[in-house]
């Protein structure tokens, strides 16, 4: 969220929790396309769902990378890239 607040304000934190909600759909979606979950809901189109959440942690990373936060830059940026080259090798 840029780094410009000690303590998020309600808005934000909303936008934070969605935020935690996308990431367990994204957590779900590598799961079903692994084959770790094999009886899922729904079917889900995994192959392109996983490309587009690569590309998203790819960019991710570079914006981490430019943030004016410097814990994001030191701390996130890392995170992001390593989860981004996992993605990588369970996408190719």
């Amino acid at each position: 969220m840029g780094g410009f607040h000690k303590v998020l304000p309600p808005p934000l934190r909303i936008v934070s929790a969605f935020n935690a909600l996308i990431l367990l759909f994204i957590g779900y979606v590598f799961l079903v396309h692994a084959n770790v979950l094999t009886k899922t809901i729904f079917s889900l189109p995994t192959n392109a769902l996983v490309w587009v959440f690569t590309v998203f942690l790819g960019l991710n990373t570079l914006a981490n990378l430019v943030s004016k936060s410097k814990k994001e830059r030191i701390i996130m940026t890392p995170l992001s890239g390593i989860a981004f080259i996992l993605c990588l090798m369970i996408s190719i």
